[in-house]
């Protein structure tokens, strides 16, 4: 923990070093004089420390991105005071009213800042990597975990802001700028849905994945193989590439096998993980570590959970319908009231990747290895769980699903999933919220409202950048 704290203290300062470093690039061509207090990044080691951080996508996707999944009811809100203010993108995304005019509500998006702001700490780390003297085979690595990192990051770009993707149309769909020059002046094309998955999977190709360290340096924080596995497995997922995604998820599996046991919550009385925990790939926060803290869900999610759940039976602070009740001014809504829980939010973990193979198994028709990877996490989240057992694939699905769902809540891979299943026939469906007193609201599988809209700063000066929806 000391260890981890001290490289995300050096990293984190480093990078504000680097933002300050732009502003004397053009005197130091001319003047050959390196600025008081200027990062040079002319060693190995100096690169590397732009690794060492924390991740943290600003966005509390309770308020935004699970609202549209019908997991959340928002965070820390009255309900009622939401839905009487239309002209917000809190009041569009409760009640599903895509006639809000999202795009002049979106003058700026944190989330979108931050996920193109690692982006240029990555290509910082592989062209002053490229350009650094030092042994090959660690040049080789930095570049590959920063590449993974980039390619995770617009991933994650191109899921929120773009369509789901779908092989028939994604020549023409638009998708997201990918960034790969550390030129911040230069205007970044917006490309096809079909080149930003290309250039995705480039840079998490199996030569990349194969020049990441075997085991990361610093737990949570660093790259490695599991991690190189487990984007591209997420990535082919997304793409609906279903058999290719699979050995990527039992590699990511195989290599990082360890779960979060959530049965300690039966002698602490309380939901107690880290960001350090064995279970994540690479953590990566929302603002704050704490999640799902404050969060609100409505009764139809509470009743996803098994009532033997460790976290509904046994934590004190936990899932609280007095506390829901209260703050959001309506029946049953419960809010989660604990704040030791650093759930993983936009990284990813071997839980979730036991979902992904799971999927890939039942869609392959082999029902019983995917429920199997899925009861291997249900037993860690359910005291005395039994099998799941299924007759089909559709069935086979259902479960999976319903145990994704819970597993997932409060991140935004349930609004991925459901983007990507909106688009299968045997799986989209309407996403319905009840509101008592106020009224019944519908999201359709094919509603603008599952692709967010490009803020209107990075709009300004992209003339690129048209909405995708």
């Amino acid at each position: 923990m000391k260890y981890l704290s001290k490289t995300i203290m050096h990293g984190a300062a480093l990078c504000a070093m680097i933002a300050m470093s732009f502003f004397f690039i053009s005197c130091d061509d001319e003047l050959d004089i390196v600025p008081k207090g200027k990062v040079t990044l002319s060693t190995l080691d100096e690169v590397e420390l732009l690794l060492n951080q924390e991740y943290s996508i600003n966005d509390f996707v309770a308020n935004s991105l699970c609202l549209l999944t019908g997991e959340s009811l928002g965070a820390f809100d009255n309900i009622n005071s939401v839905v009487s203010q239309t002209n917000t993108l809190k009041y569009a995304y409760m009640t599903f009213d895509s006639s809000v005019d999202r795009v002049a509500l979106t003058s700026t998006d944190d989330r979108y800042n931050s996920i193109y702001r690692y982006v240029n700490y990555m290509n910082v780390v592989i062209a002053n990597t490229q350009k650094a003297e030092g042994d090959s085979r660690r040049k080789e690595s930095l570049i590959a975990e920063a590449r993974v990192m980039r390619a995770y990051m617009h991933w994650l770009a191109v899921c929120i802001y773009a369509r789901q993707y779908d092989k028939a149309t994604a020549e023409k769909d638009g998708g997201v700028p990918y960034v790969t020059s550390t030129q911040v002046t230069e205007t970044k094309e917006k490309l096809s849905l079909a080149e930003v998955y290309r250039l995705i999977l480039d840079d998490v190709s199996d030569e990349v994945i194969n020049a990441l360290p075997d085991r990361s340096v610093a737990s949570a924080i660093r790259g490695d193989k599991a991690w190189g596995n487990a984007v591209r497995a997420v990535v082919l997922l997304q793409m609906k590439r279903y058999e290719d995604a699979l050995p990527y998820a039992l590699e990511a599996i195989r290599l990082r096998p360890a779960m979060f046991d959530r049965s300690s919550i039966k002698t602490t009385g309380k939901w107690q993980q880290d960001q350090t925990s064995p279970n994540n790939f690479i953590y990566m926060s929302t603002g704050i570590r704490v999640s799902p803290t404050t969060a609100m869900i409505p009764r139809e999610t509470y009743n996803l959970f098994s009532p033997d759940d460790y976290v509904i039976k046994y934590d004190a602070n936990g899932w609280s319908k007095a506390v829901g009740e209260s703050t959001s001014g309506m029946k049953d809504v419960y809010q989660y009231n604990g704040w030791t829980a650093q759930n993983n939010v936009y990284g990813l973990t071997s839980e979730q990747l036991r979902f992904v193979a799971a999927e890939c198994y039942i869609r392959k028709g082999e029902t019983a290895k995917g429920l199997a990877l899925v009861d291997e996490v249900r037993q860690m989240r359910i005291e005395g769980c039994l099998p799941l057992v299924a007759s089909d694939e559709r069935q086979a699905m259902a479960e999976m699903q319903k145990a994704k769902f819970v597993e997932c809540l409060v991140t935004p891979f349930n609004f991925f999933d459901i983007k990507r299943w909106n688009t299968e026939a045997p799986y989209r469906r309407t996403v319905v919220r009840k509101l008592p007193s106020i009224g019944t609201f519908s999201l359709a599988p094919d509603s603008p409202l599952w692709i967010m809209p490009f803020p209107a700063n990075a709009v300004r000066y992209n003339p690129t950048l048209t909405q995708n929806y």
